[in-house]
């Protein structure tokens, strides 16, 4: 049985061939005379070019719709399969809080929406990326200042460690021994070392011998770090693993 949308499609082929089914009649039903057969002749061949005329545009019409059906399911297949290639590409991103927006192919429309959406949810976690990516490091302004700063305290033992095995870490760690031997500071290493664990984090941490005062050194790089804005741990941790009462040791762990 035909739907709704098939009756109305071939509507105008019904009322072109209900038009000149009823000039038929009227034809056919005129009292004989010698024109009758003329204006039936003539009724039947323009309401037959007539039907014929409005079959062959209704069925170009359904031949060019089906056409268009056809390229818009293909349009969205195409973006059905650009959905998954950017969720392939969020796969290899750090993972992002809460819940993905619903997906929705029904429609062209819907398909553009879907798409953006991904792409609006991939930013962050682009940004993610980026600042995951990104080495710690002091910028040359920064660590000129530190060093002219920490000059003016004359020399004093410090000894520059960092987590085994990272590169980004160890690069920190040069730099900050670097701007401390610029400052005249007796300043050991970087040294890699296990003896701290593998805690993570964007801070330098200080650790000086457990049990004793610890040495005015360690005040000093405080106030330095905290008045440059350089990332340390608030505070000072004790270790038994450091032998000198008068040695601070500065850690730089594994990036969070």
């Amino acid at each position: 049985m035909p739907s709704a949308d098939e009756a109305l499609f071939w509507l105008p082929t019904a009322a072109v061939a209900a038009v000149a089914l009823l000039a038929f009649i009227v034809a056919v039903a005129q009292p004989p005379r010698r024109a009758k057969a003329f204006w039936i002749v003539v009724t039947l061949l323009f309401g037959g070019a007539a039907v014929a005329g409005t079959l062959w545009h209704q069925t170009q019409r359904q031949d060019e719709g089906r056409a268009a059906a056809a390229r818009l399911g293909e349009e969205i297949r195409r973006l059905r399969e650009l959905g998954r290639h950017i969720d392939a590409v969020g796969q290899q991103l750090p993972a992002a809080g809460g819940q993905g927006s619903p997906e929705n192919f029904d429609g062209f429309d819907a398909a553009l929406d879907t798409l953006n959406a991904k792409l609006d949810a991939l930013g962050p976690r682009i940004e993610a990326l980026r600042e995951k990516a990104r080495n710690r490091e002091i910028d040359p302004q920064t660590a000129a200042k530190l060093t002219e700063y920490l000059r003016q305290f004359g020399s004093n033992r410090v000894v520059v460690s960092c987590v085994p095995s990272d590169v980004e870490a160890f690069g920190y760690a040069t730099q900050i021994a670097g701007v401390l031997r610029a400052a005249g500071w007796e300043a050991l290493g970087p040294e890699e070392t296990k003896i701290f664990g593998d805690a993570q984090g964007m801070e330098v941490t200080l650790y000086v011998k457990a049990g004793v005062k610890p040495a005015e050194s360690v005040r000093i790089l405080l106030d330095a770090f905290s008045r440059f804005n350089i990332p340390h741990k608030s505070g000072i941790a004790a270790s038994d693993a450091i032998p000198d009462p008068a040695t601070v040791e500065l850690f730089v762990g594994r990036k969070g």
